[in-house]
């Protein structure tokens, strides 16, 4: 019997998580939480590397990706997995080595008590899937979300207009000096940043270490670089729960790590001091999906 006929379906897991993620914040599952709701994509490219299996990012970093692959001698079947993974933080690529090992079950901040954030100002810096679904979710519970967006560079994503529902839009480019001015005086009277952006959009705005509380939204658990859910799900382990590797053509940890990130802005807006700190990343999301699958395997 080969892994994948052991293996519960990659999505049926994620619904799982979603669905317990969601009755702990005391709503149904959003559709567009639900990895179908984006519609199936093309396979995810995986690529042989001398030991093992090497994931380029998505089709629009793959010139950067050549790039460094002929920057490290040009043939990728001689270089080692880890070793292109290694030299990808350098060049801030999504490109990732495939681990067989787990990531590690975050900490998820379930709720002690009834939740209540009606009134609360959040600000969500972040395009895609994983940020804006989490400011949907607070919005929907009541909070007051605005949501900071690039006018030059529109969100391709097919359900940004379903996750600006309930939200406030508040474009902002924040390479223009007025435009950070104004975006820090967004910052100062709000309650919770939610920051779905790499490190330096923030320090290029000097405003690295902002004032107020912050839950971080991150591809990685130990690295900063961009990223997105296939490229999580690669250092996870979830793309090595088949032999030989392979990804779904839907991301489940987006939606995971969102859900997740909505537990962590309610604990901290309710329990977390004026500048306290969080982060959750698309690589723990894996790791709950893990503990989930083995709770109910």
């Amino acid at each position: 019997m080969t892994t994948a006929t052991r293996r519960e379906p990659s999505v049926a897991v994620a619904r799982r998580a979603l669905d317990e993620l969601s009755a702990a914040l005391g709503i149904d599952t959003p559709r567009a939480a639900r990895p179908g709701a984006v519609g199936l994509l093309p396979h995810p490219l995986l690529l042989r590397a001398a030991d093992g299996w090497v994931h380029p990012g998505p089709p629009t970093a793959w010139p950067d990706f050549w790039a460094m692959v002929s920057a490290l001698g040009g043939d990728l079947s001689t270089l080692a997995a880890e070793a292109v993974d290694a030299e990808a933080r350098e060049w801030m690529l999504p490109a990732v080595a495939v681990r067989r090992a787990p990531a590690q079950a975050p900490h998820v901040a379930w709720p002690r008590d009834a939740i209540d954030v009606h009134g609360a100002r959040i600000v969500v810096l972040g395009a895609t899937w994983a940020a804006p679904l989490t400011g949907h979710v607070l919005a929907c519970l009541g909070a007051h979300v605005v949501r900071v967006t690039d006018p030059r560079r529109p969100d391709p994503f097919p359900l940004r207009d379903a996750l600006m529902v309930a939200c406030e839009q508040e474009p902002l480019d924040l390479g223009d000096q007025r435009a950070a001015a104004m975006f820090a005086d967004v910052l100062a009277s709000c309650d919770l940043l939610l920051d779905g952006a790499t490190p330096r959009v923030l320090g290029n705005v000097g405003l690295s270490e902002p004032a107020v509380r912050v839950v971080r939204i991150a591809a990685f658990a130990h690295d900063d670089r961009p990223g997105y859910g296939f490229a999580a799900e690669c250092r996870g382990g979830w793309a090595a729960r088949y032999d030989p590797p392979r990804l779904g053509r839907v991301s489940v940890a987006d939606p995971v790590a969102a859900l997740v990130a909505a537990l962590a802005a309610v604990d901290v807006l309710t329990n977390g001091p004026a500048q306290a700190r969080a982060r959750v990343s698309l690589e723990d999301a894996v790791g709950h999906l893990f503990a989930v699958e083995a709770a109910h395997g």
